[in-house]
Order: C-alpha cells, then structure tokens, then sequence
C-alpha cells in the first residue's frame, strides 16, 4: 500500500494514484473539450460603457478587444499546449511515440485528451509525475469552468445519444446557465432546447 500523490489517501499495490483521482481526473479531461468550445462565448468581453447619474460623462476607457483570462486557456500556452506537453512527458519517461502537434486547436485538443484518457489507468500505476498530471488538470479544469460558471450552477441534462462508430457516445451533458445549447464534450454534438426534455427522459 502506498499514498496517493495527489490527495495522500491510501492506494492499492504501489499505485501513484488512487481510484477516485484517477476516475475524477477521468472526468475533467473528458469535459475540457466542451469547456474549451463554450469559453469561445466568453472570448470578447461585452462592451461597458459608465455613465455618471445625472451628467453625460461616460469612461474614457475603451473595452479590451479580447478577455485576457479567456485568450490564457484557449490560446497559445494554455490549455492545449500544457496538455500536449504532458503527454509528450508520459510518453518520454513510458519509451512511447507521440505525434507531433498538427490541426487545428480543438483537433489538437481532443486528440491529446483522447490519448491522456486512454493512457491514465498506466500513469496511476506507475508513473512518478502522475500526482503534478491530475493536479493541473484539475486547475485548468477549474478554470475555464469558473469563467464558463462562476456561480457553480451547470445541471446535468443526462447522456449524449449521438452514435459513434455505432456505439452511442453517452458522455454526461451539463446545461449551462446563458448557453442556448448543450455540447457534448467528447463528442462535440449539440442539443438546442427542443431535445432536452428527451435527454433527461433517458437519463
């Protein structure tokens, strides 16, 4: 028995990881996707204009072009890049290939989660950086969501019915507040309003 490296409970046969960080971390890294698509919404920040009661003064200060916090995690440097690059750790240390980044930044970024997805059962195993791995995914995970939903109020709206490859997909959607759609965020296929009702019927 040993420690878990990220929240010091006890783990089973030397793992570096214990079950629930591993099934959490799981969790985060299939939904950064769809964060990641929904942050695009939050990209340039409206425009504000304050006016003083009773003058016609207005502030002299022009909205920013982009939401810096936004550009942070969808562009260069962020959430894409950190996830590549702890890919291409793991696969150093596990004598593993790894492509070389190409596309664009959501094939990017679905690829990588695809692949950290499938090789997370081996890094909870035995794989010494594992504990830093789910502990920054954990902070990007929760960063693009305290952007997307400040406020903590995502509802789960039940299962993504989309096929793929013939087998339903059946990743968790979560409605978020001001959002006129749900996303999935592994598959990335949308729901408008109307199907709603449905996905929580089969829930």
């Amino acid at each position: 028995m040993d420690t878990c490296l990220s929240c010091n409970t006890l783990t089973q046969y030397g793992a570096y990881l214990c079950r629930t960080c591993t099934v959490r971390t799981d969790g985060y890294l299939r939904e950064l996707p769809g964060l990641y698509e929904v942050l695009e919404d939050w990209l340039r920040p409206s425009s504000q204009v304050s006016t003083a009661v009773g003058t016609r003064s207005a502030s002299p200060d022009a909205p920013m072009p982009v939401a810096e916090e936004v550009l942070d995690i969808r562009g260069p440097g962020g959430m894409v890049t950190v996830l590549e690059q702890w890919r291409q750790a793991w696969c150093e240390d596990a004598g593993i290939r790894w492509p070389a980044p190409f596309g664009t930044y959501r094939g990017r970024l679905l690829r990588v989660v695809r692949a950290l997805r499938e090789q997370l059962p081996a890094m909870a195993q035995a794989w010494p950086e594992a504990g830093q791995f789910v502990d920054e995914v954990r902070e990007h995970h929760a960063a693009a969501l305290s952007i997307v939903d400040p406020r903590g109020r995502t509802v789960r709206a039940g299962n993504c019915t989309a096929k793929m490859e013939g087998e339903v997909c059946g990743a968790v959607l979560r409605a978020v507040p001001g959002v006129p759609e749900i996303r999935c965020a592994w598959c990335s296929t949308t729901y408008p309003p109307s199907t709603w009702l449905g996905l929580a019927e089969v829930a």
